[in-house]
């Protein structure tokens, strides 16, 4: 049977230009067959693994796994196999042939810069929530439930807000994280979704994962076909637990900070404004053991968009992995074509296009890929991007205060008396670090074992990190970065060993 989703491209059918999305939700995916020289291109990734030209297992790229290590997530066009690629927003590729090969160009270019919005613009509260519910409307067959994913944020209420005008009281679940702690958000975001008219239910996670818990997650690594660096990504299927999400379409709110304005924390962006000079001193920090004192100031300009996601350095890379390579001709490249960018685009463009992609929204794709879910980002809405990208920034952020999403802010507390300043910034209350500390033998084995790793390597480094994981974030964020790329390794489908 013929596979419509997934196109087939031959070298007669070249020259030819395909272009990423406007938004993060639809990336398109390219995998390069060199032996017999066609590309298999589809929206669908399943699908594209599915399709019976397309190999069985793929080799894994090391410059894929060392920014992982690195950085927690694969800049696009890349991804952590060899020869497959994807598109993201502002990525194009042109196709060509040339001595009987295929060639392929990667470009990027960024269409969300603030200086190119319409400043005669007034915002219409109106039609933003509209095509918000519009982007839902549209996609939905009318019968499966809607489970919207809820927390505290402007984002998710903005969308029961949207779908509750919209009249769908009785078909849209309103799901939120249950900690039990001062992080928890459910008993508001509970108020919040009864108040719209909406069923609400918790979703608690596991204080300690037994033997059930891990054979789960055994199976949504097998599943999954790319990994995910975000540690938060395992709270998914522990969902499954207490929750039945078949038949469902789930809603995340992620995937508009790209055309909203996204606004650094202050302090990134005073160490963005006065350290980068020191990036000269990167080859020796890199040479270092991670968590020396010179690794978290001799950064690019372009790399403080992920300083909190900081890794390996290259020494202990190669420690564990003797394939990794060393990034800082990529880094000085991307640094290169932004040199004296405004750092608010910066922002957006690197963080909106690659960890956005490879990490926000990522990990509830995985979800809906190993349990065969429809999943819709309302957000991710071309006419709502297009809509809110040419809006003034004095109505979406303030570079001053450094608040994001203004006209949310305001929204949200005449609506529903949510007052997003008051709150303040809630991270996500899911601590994947303690969670697997509870199996540390299962996972430390999980980790060693894993074909990936040079043994010896990986055994010096896995102590170093158990003994400073207990009071050090960057050796947290090791223990869990190492052990999600691990299983992955270990139990996916997908890999070639």
């Amino acid at each position: 049977m013929r596979n419509e989703t997934v196109i087939l491209i031959s070298k007669e059918k070249l020259p030819l230009t395909i272009k990423g999305p406007l938004t993060v939700e639809t990336p398109v995916y390219l995998y390069y067959h060199r032996e017999k020289e066609f590309l298999l291109t589809s929206k669908d990734l399943k699908e594209l693994f599915n399709h019976p030209l397309f190999p069985k297992r793929l080799k894994i790229l090391p410059f894929g796994v060392t920014f992982f290590l690195q950085y927690g997530f694969v800049p696009t066009p890349y991804t952590i196999f060899q020869d497959l690629y994807v598109l993201s927003v502002g990525d194009s590729v042109r196709i060509e042939s040339s001595n009987g090969k295929i060639k392929l160009h990667f470009s990027h270019e960024f269409p969300y810069f603030n200086a190119l919005r319409d400043n005669s613009l007034e915002p219409d509260i109106e039609l933003l929530l509209r095509l918000l519910a519009d982007s839902v409307l549209k996609r939905w067959d009318g019968k499966a439930p809607l489970v919207l994913f809820q927390s505290l944020g402007k984002d998710s209420n903005t969308i029961a807000l949207a779908l509750a005008k919209a009249g769908l009281r009785e078909e849209v679940i309103c799901v939120t994280l249950t900690t039990g702690d001062r992080k928890d958000e459910s008993e508001v975001a509970k108020r919040i979704a009864q108040k719209l008219g909406f069923k609400h239910y918790k979703l608690p996670v596991p204080l300690k994962l037994d033997k059930s818990h891990l054979e789960e997650l055994e199976r949504y690594f097998e599943k999954i076909i790319l990994p995910c660096g975000d540690g938060a990504c395992l709270a998914y299927p522990l969902y499954t637990f207490s929750f039945d999400f078949s038949g469902k379409i789930l809603l995340d709110g992620s995937g508009n900070d790209i055309y909203f304005g996204h606004i650094p924390r202050k302090v990134e962006y005073f160490r963005q404004k006065h350290y980068s000079f020191l990036s000269f001193l990167k080859p020796f920090s890199q040479s270092l053991k991670t968590g020396n004192p010179l690794q978290k100031i001799s950064l690019f300009r372009c790399e403080y968009p992920f300083y909190h996601l900081l890794g390996l350095t290259l020494r202990d890379c190669r420690e564990i992995y003797p394939e990794a390579e060393d990034l800082r001709p990529f880094l000085n490249k991307w640094e290169i074509e932004r040199k004296n960018w405004d750092y608010l685009d910066l922002k957006a463009d690197l963080w909106g296009t690659h960890a956005e992609y490879a990490l926000v929204t990522q990990k509830v794709r995985n979800f809906s890929q190993a349990s065969n879910l429809k999943l819709l980002f309302p957000w991710c809405y071309e006419p709502l991007a297009n809509y809110v990208g040419r809006l003034p920034e004095r109505y979406l952020f303030d570079r001053k205060s450094f608040k994001n999403k203004l006209l949310l802010r305001k929204l949200l507390k005449e609506a529903l008396e949510l007052d997003s300043d008051a709150l303040g910034k809630y991270s996500y209350g899911f601590d994947a670090y303690r969670l697997l500390k509870s199996a540390s033998s299962y996972v430390r084995d999980c980790v060693l074992s894993c074909p990936l790793w040079n043994r010896k390597g990986i055994e010096k480094l896995w102590k170093t990190i158990e003994n400073h994981s207990e009071k050090n974030k960057l050796f947290q964020r090791l223990y869990i970065r190492l052990y999600l790329l691990s299983s992955w390794f270990n139990f996916n489908r997908y890999v070639e060993i």
